[in-house]
């Protein structure tokens, strides 16, 4: 994802949010995201200082900082039947900061969103992602690295508004000059808002395979499982995503991308009446978009179309979305 991207995602709520407390589990989940927070920049600065050995390996800060406003118009914003039509005004600023070597690489970044909605105030509120990851070659073909992520008010997979804590370990495999392998895996803990607290913890298994075409093309297939869990035994499930993507030049300095994701959600205690059973609940989830992005000097606009239509077997929670957005940031 781009790096002003993240920030300027209009966002839902999660419709499946129970509503009851479960505290007693805070505390220690707070525990986990804290110890492999810290464990990342551990590792981070341990890469850092080997990268920055005189003469070994000539890395150097690059830092670039942006701001940019975007405006959104969502046809069905709270994912329900019939949904909601709203549009809205955002404010995103951020950066990215990467020390690089020939054998290792630390990237740090932050997005941060202001929001404004029409006919609802739920969403008005400000969002902050916070990420850093560091890689390192440990053979000649081979590149081992650790990220870790924290998100306030916003998710960039499912659109909800809620608070994420991720540690992410993955495993690279260079098969040539265009051709890359990628093993990872992710520990997601996710914390929804009051008056509807809930707290559920993912962990993530996946695989993505990326050919560059060129300069400017590339293209990637992946696959991911994962398994939910929940304090709650009926938001339980787990269950398959795949995704397929595409960049391609559009002009000099130009380039379309698009993307398709389907993901599954096999619940593991919740049922369903269809006809005369009861059935375990099963979703469907199809994610399509496209973004055109044009670079003018220090500018950038980009204009972005996103279609979602999300099926179950229990048709109360069915909905379709069409979002389209206007993006134009500043690089300084």
């Amino acid at each position: 994802m781009e790096p002003a991207r993240r920030a300027l995602m209009p966002l839902q709520p999660d419709a499946d949010a129970p509503p009851r407390s479960a505290r007693r589990h805070l505390g220690a989940r707070r525990h986990v995201a804290c110890s492999s927070l810290l464990l990342a920049w551990c590792t981070a600065a341990v890469g850092a200082q080997q990268a920055t050995k005189p003469k070994a390996s000539g890395g150097a800060w690059t830092c670039a900082l942006y701001s940019g406003l975007s405006y959104a118009y969502d046809t069905n914003i709270d994912h329900a039947q019939p949904g909601l039509q709203t549009f809205g005004l955002l404010a995103g600023f951020g950066g990215d900061c990467s020390l690089r070597s020939a054998t290792a690489a630390l990237d740090i970044s932050y997005d941060g969103v202001l929001r404004r909605y029409a006919h609802t105030d739920v969403w008005n509120v400000p969002g902050h992602d916070v990420s850093v990851l560091f890689e390192g070659r440990i053979a000649q073909h081979w590149t081992l690295g650790a990220g870790v992520e924290y998100a306030v008010n916003g998710s960039s997979e499912d659109r909800v508004l809620r608070d994420e804590y991720s540690w992410q370990p993955q495993l690279e495999f260079r098969l040539n000059g265009s051709n890359r392998l990628l093993l990872y895996g992710e520990y997601l803990i996710k914390e929804y808002p009051n008056p509807l607290r809930h707290h559920e913890s993912d962990p993530r298994v996946g695989v993505r395979f990326r050919q560059q075409l060129g300069q400017r093309w590339s293209w990637a297939v992946s696959g991911r499982y994962e398994y939910n869990r929940a304090d709650s035994a009926p938001y339980r499930y787990n269950g398959p995503s795949y995704g397929v993507d595409l960049t391609n030049p559009l002009g000099a300095k130009g380039r379309v991308s698009s993307s398709v994701r389907y993901r599954e959600r096999r619940f593991t205690a919740r049922t369903v009446r269809v006809g005369n059973l009861d059935v375990l609940r099963r979703d469907t989830d199809w994610v399509a978009t496209v973004a055109w992005h044009q670079v003018l000097g220090h500018w950038e606009v980009v204009y972005s179309y996103r279609y979602e239509k999300y099926g179950s077997n229990d048709t109360r929670r069915e909905f379709r979305e069409h979002l389209v957005s206007m993006t134009l940031n500043r690089w300084w």
